[in-house]
């Protein structure tokens, strides 16, 4: 099965190059049937590096995200130009880890539709876990899985893998970070078969994080209350 690891970016210029060539070479030394697709929102160089890479690499797609931006909008366009029967999206500041990724490739190959990943459950393993905003994710996380019955304590978490047909099926419309809840907590109603690993998940190195947990709570609750009643 062939794997798209789909890479958002958002002025990420001291991330850019590093992010492709560690996960392009990751892959390769792996014999992973995969392509990477980057989509940038950015204004700081960016674009640039992105294209300089695809001239010298193969299976390698850059595509803009939408207008306005958004990191929703950004995880749609790559779902749309993704080739693969197997779509992940992957942080573009490597907080993610790319042996989970061929762990998730493994067990989609092996009957799953979805695979998430946790930050929470036991075997996880996390930089600063007992900050104020992981122990806010992880009260809002507890409380969607009450809400879903969900198998799953880390619901908002962006590193998840799918089959492209759940997302062929769902057809996800969120703009927003909650395009991950929106795709999971779905999938979770329409029965799809899904389990949840421990992952790694590393600090980023350089600049801040795009993602703003408390900006983000009303929008959380809002999606999760309009799949739950809808």
């Amino acid at each position: 099965m062939k794997t798209s690891l789909i890479i958002p970016f958002k002025n990420e210029a001291k991330y850019a190059e590093i992010t492709m060539n560690t996960a392009y070479s990751y892959l390769s030394k792996h014999k992973i049937d995969f392509e990477l697709i980057a989509v940038d929102d950015s204004t700081d160089g960016t674009w640039e590096l992105l294209q300089a890479f695809v001239n010298l690499h193969p299976n390698v797609i850059a595509v803009k995200g939408g207008e306005p931006p958004g990191y929703g909008k950004a995880l749609q366009k790559g779902f749309q130009v993704a080739t693969g029967d197997i779509l992940i999206p992957f942080n573009g500041d490597l907080s993610d880890s790319l042996d989970d990724v061929i762990a998730y490739i493994h067990l989609i190959e092996n009957g799953y539709d979805m695979v998430f990943g946790s930050r929470f459950m036991a075997g996880a393993k996390v930089a600063n876990a007992l900050t104020a905003k992981s122990l806010i994710s992880q009260l809002g996380n507890a409380f969607f899985q009450i809400l879903f019955s969900a198998h799953c304590n880390d619901i908002t978490n962006s590193f998840k893998a799918y089959r492209r047909n759940v997302l062929q099926d769902i057809k996800p419309t969120a703009n927003g970070y909650n395009i991950n809840m929106e795709i999971a907590l779905t999938g979770i109603l329409k029965k799809y078969k899904y389990t949840t690993i421990p992952i790694a998940w590393t600090e980023r190195k350089y600049g801040r994080s795009k993602m703003s947990m408390l900006k983000n709570i009303p929008t959380y609750l809002f999606t999760a209350f309009k799949l739950r009643l809808f």
